[in-house]
């Protein structure tokens, strides 16, 4: 015995219109948000990236006046430009004389951007240093510095 169905079939269930006419375009509105926020992290993060070679390249070339103008209103609350420089060369040699660096990683953490960089310096010595990142209005300044030993390969 044949199945029937007693209700008619209604088009207006599937009514593609609807898809295309307010799903589709907020779809489209939400991905383009997404690729926003991803290209200004991007962004952010080559800023953040620059800034800390900008600072070793100063240290590289002794240009401790260039390097302390790249550090924050707290490094200069608390360092004068040759304490900077004293402090640098004793607790940070590698990078305070360093043969080359490169960014390992740049990552963003309760509104402070952190960069991590693998660092070799002239004494043959080879550390990683994570660079603490503020903002001062419009532009970033490295506002701390953390080494450690590094054994691995660079």
């Amino acid at each position: 015995m044949p199945l029937s169905f007693s209700a008619p079939l209604s088009c207006a269930a599937c009514d593609h219109r609807i898809v295309r006419t307010r799903l589709v375009p907020r779809v489209v509105a939400v991905l383009l948000m997404v690729a926003s926020a991803a290209t200004a992290d991007e962004a952010r993060s080559a800023t953040a990236a620059d800034l800390v070679m900008r600072h070793l390249a100063a240290l590289r070339a002794h240009n401790f006046a260039a390097a302390y103008s790249l550090a924050s209103k707290e490094m200069h609350r608390h360092f004068t430009r040759s304490e900077f420089e004293w402090m640098v060369k004793r607790a940070y040699p590698e990078i305070a004389s360093s043969a080359y660096a490169f960014v390992v990683r740049t990552h963003e953490a309760d509104g402070f951007l952190y960069v991590t960089v693998k660092v070799h310096g002239r004494n043959g010595k080879n550390v990683e240093a994570l660079y603490e990142l503020v903002r001062e209005g419009t532009d970033l300044k490295v506002n701390a510095l953390s080494s450690r030993r590094d054994d691995g390969v660079l």
